[in-house]
């Protein structure tokens, strides 16, 4: 069983090893990190009886005519040069919010949900579908939206107008879309560099959308 963490790792205190699983994957640019680098976690008695799936310089103990020695874990698995630059700079995110604290992380994204959550409902009422949980912290901080009328991906434009960035799409979660009866939603992301004055410019642009298509 191996445990996609990427959505998880950032947001919450998470203990791997206490999980149940044989192995946990979680990417760096999810976590402030650098792009092209992240993190394969795996219990260490799989990890020995696994062959390495790549060959070259670093993973090797031994040379011989007849075949090769595999060097120890982690080694084993890290042929040719790794990532250098990318591998420090994820370093550098893991220490940065570990000084800030994930419980700290968590409480903050909660916050500034609730706020997002609060402030639009009130502007926007029925015209405006926030899907998911109603109760914030039963979410992370991540708004798919679905203004009255308007596709996601012309919402996204006259937001991106206003220097409100948001993603349209399926969010790789086309089954999800199914359930939900739509194509498309638009995600709006908060994260420990936001704070309620980015809410109040999502709301702001989204205002200015509703006005621009007519309703």
């Amino acid at each position: 069983m191996c445990l996609d963490a990427c959505q998880y790792v950032p947001h919450l205190p998470t203990r791997l090893d206490e999980l149940g699983v044989d192995f946990a994957a979680f990417s760096g640019h999810k976590m402030l990190g650098p792009t092209g680098v992240g993190v394969l976690w795996g219990r260490e008695e799989l990890l020995e009886a696994m062959p390495p799936w790549l060959g070259g310089g670093g993973m090797i103990l031994n040379v011989t005519l007849d075949g090769f020695l595999p060097a120890a874990l982690p080694a084993k698995f890290e042929a040719g040069t790794p990532p250098i630059a990318e591998i420090i700079g994820l370093a550098a995110a893991v220490d940065y919010l570990d000084a800030l604290g994930m419980e700290a992380v968590r409480e903050h994204e909660v916050s500034i949900t609730a706020y997002a959550m609060r402030t639009l409902t009130e502007r926007f009422g029925d015209t405006l579908t926030i899907h998911g949980p109603a109760e914030p912290a039963m979410r992370g901080g991540v708004l798919s939206l679905a203004l009255e009328g308007v596709h996601p991906h012309d919402l996204s434009q006259v937001l991106d107008e206003h220097a409100v960035c948001v993603r349209p799409g399926h969010h790789c979660a086309k089954p999800l879309m199914q359930v939900l009866g739509v194509g498309a939603t638009a995600r709006a992301s908060f994260y420990v560099y936001n704070d309620d004055a980015d809410v109040d410019a999502l709301a702001d642009a989204l205002a200015d959308a509703a006005s621009f298509f007519s309703f």
